[in-house]
């Protein structure tokens, strides 16, 4: 299904996630973090030790859409997020 939409399986995983989130709690704005690896400068990749940076996720569903429709939606806002 994530390749049929071209997105990668965490997107699929987070908007279904968010989704469950969403009805269960009834918000429509979710907030997730992520940790993400933090050796993306040339000057780290050779030191030794955990570097990892948490970054926020913010998914603001439409509940009345279909959940591809929300899919892409999240699409472009992790892409947005990972990009920023």
């Amino acid at each position: 299904f994530a390749k049929a939409q071209q997105c990668s399986l965490f997107m699929l995983l987070e908007t279904a996630f968010t989704t469950l989130l969403a009805r269960f709690s009834g918000q429509h704005d979710i907030v997730l973090g992520t940790p993400i690896a933090g050796r993306e400068q040339p000057q780290v990749e050779s030191l030794i030790g955990f570097f990892v940076n948490t970054l926020v996720l913010r998914s603001t569903l439409q509940m009345d859409a279909s959940f591809k429709d929300n899919l892409q939606v999240s699409k472009g806002q992790i892409l947005d997020a990972f990009e920023h």
